[in-house]
């Protein structure tokens, strides 16, 4: 089973936080790499390079920054294939950033969705395009649910699209809230924590990785997923070297 392992953060990480998680990542990446448990993973770039897209009456609205107006972002994520809940918390307790940041896990509630392009987004390699991810964020109005029949028939017609056009590289709706677990590891012990690891009303519903030629395409895309339409689309690159 597929499982989305969200970082969060509150800001960079301090200088010795920083030097352990260095340290220690490339012997995580390995051991569970070595057992098939894990696909790979990405590191956003900050959260104030992030725009928010809404379409309401047929018009798109931007918002500068990120949806959530709160200190804390996700900062990554890695994908997961785990036998099950169990073994994905192992995963995660085991990553050394838990030790400082918590990270959230999410199961994708229809299967992930992995285009051709994903293997040159997985080592990092752009050359075809700018990576962009699309956070589906449900919540906060009273608008139509994410699990509705057509509201899901839609989101797959607009990912084929995509697929077609050579933009799409993965993605695919999450599991809800109640399908969340936060993992922590503090002085050794492992913390758990149901649910999201933000505690405001709205929450990530799904994810979808585009591959474009600019940050206006990207919006683009956006606006024409139909989540838009009732909800909010955060847009955020992935850190570049």
């Amino acid at each position: 089973m597929n499982y989305l392992l969200f970082i969060w953060a509150d800001g960079m990480p301090a200088p010795e936080e920083l030097a352990v998680m260095q340290r220690e990542l490339p012997g995580w990446h390995e051991e569970f790499k070595r057992r098939g448990v894990q696909l790979f993973g990405r590191e956003l770039d900050l959260p104030e390079t992030a725009a928010t897209v809404r379409v309401r009456d047929g018009e798109t609205l931007l918002t500068d920054g990120p949806f959530a107006e709160t200190k804390e972002f996700v900062a990554g994520f890695n994908l997961l294939e785990c036998a099950d809940l169990d073994e994905a918390i192992e995963v995660a307790a085991k990553c050394p950033i838990s030790q400082f940041q918590p990270l959230e896990i999410r199961p994708f509630s229809d299967g992930l969705r992995l285009s051709e392009q994903v293997s040159a987004f997985a080592h990092e390699d752009d050359s075809a395009g700018t990576p962009y991810l699309l956070t589906l964020w449900i919540g906060g109005t009273p608008a139509a649910p994410i699990d509705d029949q057509a509201a899901i028939d839609a989101g797959q017609v607009w990912r084929q699209d995509l697929v077609e056009r050579g933009l799409h590289v993965l993605g695919s709706a999450l599991g809800g809230r109640d399908a969340a677990t936060t993992v922590r590891v503090r002085d050794g012990q492992t913390l758990l924590s149901d649910g999201p690891f933000t505690k405001i009303e709205a929450f990530i519903a799904g994810i979808e990785v585009v591959s474009c030629a600019d940050r206006q395409q990207a919006i683009q895309l956006a606006a024409t997923h139909p989540i838009a339409r009732d909800h909010a689309i955060e847009v955020r690159p992935f850190y570049r070297e």
